[in-house]
């Protein structure tokens, strides 16, 4: 599935999956912000690795964003990927 890097955030997740879209458009504060930074890294790894977007790991991001956690990779030194 090739999706319109173009349309909004929410437009991209309706695409992948309506209920995902649905429980995004209703989150607030920190976790919209966890969950939209989780949600683009998910989004650009697709688009490097020419992969259709995981409907489970979106729904996954969005659950940790509700309990506070940001559980993606973050690079540190050394070009590695450390779990944070």
């Amino acid at each position: 599935m090739n999706f319109n890097l173009t349309l909004p955030l929410e437009e991209r997740l309706k695409a992948i999956d309506h209920i995902q879209a649905r429980r995004y458009s209703k989150l607030t504060g920190p976790s919209l912000d966890i969950a939209t930074e989780g949600i683009l890294r998910h989004l650009r790894a697709c688009e490097r690795m020419d992969v259709n977007p995981d409907v489970a790991a979106v729904r996954e991001i969005i659950d940790d964003a509700l309990n506070g956690r940001r559980v993606y990779a973050e690079p540190v030194e050394g070009g590695r990927y450390a779990a944070a």
